[in-house]
């Protein structure tokens, strides 16, 4: 079996990357630069680079600091470094001026980075290389980034402390203490609510087809890996027990990479149930307003969960191998389930130590699940 390709841009990161940032940190000593303290003007910096690899996740948690950026200052341009698949992400929000996506066309990407012209380079990556790399050959004169590597911090100019057990939107709302600001950023539940589109006739068709009005709930059964991945009899028979007690139709949404469980969970239901698959068929702004119509999101941790969040539909979202506490969400309409062994957390900064029985997914049950969902809706 082939690696994935996240695996091997990880290695490349470790390895590559770790010999760049050296390089460069070397040609910063040489050159006598050091990292600054002084305060830097804010109505000087007229272009800005914020820098945002990895998944949908990182990318809706990152949000409410945007915000917070184009509230403060409402003169500069802010541009996105990210990757290909999160560009849906930002058409909805709307929230950047334009994007620089490094993994369609490097050549170019790394010629609008050098010819950017940009007063300041925010970078929120927690730990890999190369965005710091992209930060230093941007020329920026003020650079941050988070105080955590250190074979990667003499490329900033300003460090920003990083708590690996803080809540992820609190760590990049962090490193806008860098220019003075300390603001907390705005809930992220429903951030998107206000830029979402209008759910296609076809869809909208085929959702009134299958429920006629009943209320349904959405789950997500994929997972980004392995090891974040609930069994799909459970999600089924979870799927069951909604449909007995509350009376609930089922959706099942997802990637093309999910059909398979969908279709195993879509076969072990019940005809007389509820039951629509729109996994795979859908883009992400139509996954995003098909989620805004359900009562509830159950799925494990992943891109799609925090995007039912953003949309602000009531979530319940099961962990494992992940922190609940920094990734996850618990208010009176979101509720994390999980369960509490020694070994977890163990997937820290995209790596996953290697684990053959999961009981950190495989102990939770569909009652405790089912809780969840009691919880939520009272």
């Amino acid at each position: 079996m082939w690696p994935s390709r996240a695996y091997i841009l990880k290695h490349i990161d470790a390895t590559l990357g770790a010999l760049l940032c050296r390089l460069f940190g070397w040609l910063n000593f040489m050159a006598h630069r050091e990292i600054l303290t002084d305060d830097i003007r804010l109505e000087r910096i007229q272009r800005i680079l914020v820098i945002r690899p990895g998944g949908m996740g990182d990318m809706l948690l990152l949000l409410p600091v945007l915000q917070i950026l184009r509230d403060r200052l409402p003169h500069a341009t802010i541009d996105l470094v990210c990757e290909k698949r999160n560009i849906e992400v930002l058409d909805i929000a709307n929230s950047v001026s334009g994007s620089l996506v490094y993994d369609r066309n490097p050549a170019s990407f790394i010629y609008r980075l050098v010819k950017g012209g940009y007063d300041m380079v925010i970078d929120t990556e927690q730990f890999h290389h190369f965005s710091a790399i992209f930060s230093w050959i941007s020329r920026a004169p003020v650079r941050i980034g988070f105080k955590i590597n250190p074979v990667r911090n003499p490329l900033y100019t300003h460090l920003v402390n990083y708590e690996p057990d803080g809540p992820e939107p609190m760590q990049f709302a962090a490193l806008l203490s860098a220019l003075g600001i300390r603001e907390c950023p705005a809930p992220r539940a429903g951030i998107l609510g206000e830029h979402l589109p209008n759910l296609d006739e076809s869809v909208s068709g085929k959702i009134d087809s299958a429920f006629c009005r009943k209320p349904f709930v959405a789950i997500h059964p994929g997972a980004t890996i392995d090891c974040k991945q609930w069994p799909n009899e459970r999600f089924a028979e979870l799927s069951g027990l909604l449909h007995e007690e509350f009376d609930f139709g089922t959706l099942l949404v997802g990637g093309k990479s999910d059909t398979d469980a969908a279709d195993s969970i879509l076969s072990s239901l019940e005809p007389e149930m509820s039951t629509l698959s729109l996994t795979g068929h859908l883009s992400l702004p139509q996954v995003a307003a098909t989620l805004r119509r359900s009562v509830l999101f159950v799925g494990g941790d992943s891109g799609l969960a925090h995007l039912a969040v953003a949309v602000g539909v009531p979530t319940v979202v099961i962990f494992g191998p992940s922190d609940p506490g920094k990734w996850g969400l618990e208010t009176s309409s979101n509720a994390v389930v999980s369960v509490d062994l020694p070994c977890q957390p163990c997937c820290i900064f995209g790596y996953s130590k290697p684990c053959h029985s999961v009981p950190c997914m495989m102990q939770i049950s569909v009652e405790q699940v089912l809780q969840g969902v009691r919880k939520i809706l009272g």
